[in-house]
């Protein structure tokens, strides 16, 4: 765990802070590249995700307070500090989505062609992004003895919960899990059989592998819905259940779209 990376002058360079913009940028190069080979104006990208990474981290800020609000009822400023870690991965997605669909809608360009040049660029960026949590100490896993469990730093939100003792690092499977994602994505678009195709079948997959992932990693009790010894279902859980159901009804609806145009 390292949280700051080093100082310039009096001034910490977060790594957290570092792997958000790091995953903004490189996912921001991928789409770039996609929407160029697309037909489509890379320059138009670089607005897009401007106005994306402006929302989705309010978004995944504004969700996660939200669910905490007894952590920041008592000290508003608290909420602004997003270099501390503190944001809600469904959140961010939501908002970034939304916002990306109607950024493409706007500018003339068919906006589930566009969504789908960006996703493999937001999976690239989800992962990256979880590397941050690991190197902030946050988005913990739960006491394990595995050979790769990991025992974080004293002052991380980690250590606070389980003081030297070894954890599951839920946030490299997620990670890891992301990049998987994206090279499904990038594989499946060689021939994928619609515009759209490739957003629902990002948000599908980031929900499934939350719901596997989720019952590893830890929660305080306000994260819970229903926590009763071997049933416990997070607030993630129950959201990705939501996410699943929507983007396979968004993918059979744009199957049916496809497929009415194609006999026009």
């Amino acid at each position: 765990m390292r949280p700051v990376l080093f100082h310039i002058g009096s001034f910490p360079l977060r790594s957290y802070g570092l792997m958000v913009a790091a995953a903004f940028v490189f996912g921001l190069l991928l789409a770039r590249r996609r929407a160029r080979a697309q037909g489509l104006d890379p320059d138009m990208i670089i607005d897009m995700v401007f106005f994306v990474m402006l929302t989705s981290i309010a978004g995944a800020r504004l969700t996660y307070v939200v669910a905490h609000w007894g952590y920041y009822v008592n000290d508003i400023a608290r909420a602004f500090k997003v270099w501390d870690g503190g944001l809600t991965l469904y959140g961010g997605v939501t908002t970034g989505v939304v916002v990306g669909f109607l950024f493409f809608k706007r500018r003339g360009v068919d906006p589930w062609l566009g969504v789908d040049v960006a996703a493999p660029a937001l999976a690239l960026g989800i992962g990256i992004g979880r590397i941050g949590c690991f190197l902030n100490g946050c988005c913990f896993g739960r006491e394990c003895d595995l050979p790769w469990a990991v025992t974080f730093a004293a002052g991380s939100g980690a250590a606070n919960v389980f003081p030297g003792i070894a954890i599951h690092p839920t946030q490299i499977y997620e990670s890891l899990a992301a990049f998987a994602v994206m090279a499904v994505l990038l594989i499946v678009d060689r021939k994928k059989p619609f515009d759209g195709f490739l957003l629902t079948l990002l948000l599908i997959l980031l929900a499934v592998y939350r719901l596997f992932v989720d019952p590893l990693r830890y929660y305080a009790s306000i994260s819970m819905v229903i926590e009763n010894g071997a049933l416990s279902v997070t607030r993630n859980q129950l959201f990705g259940l939501v996410v699943i159901l929507v983007s396979s009804g968004f993918m059979v609806y744009l199957s049916k779209r496809s497929a009415a145009r194609t006999r026009a």
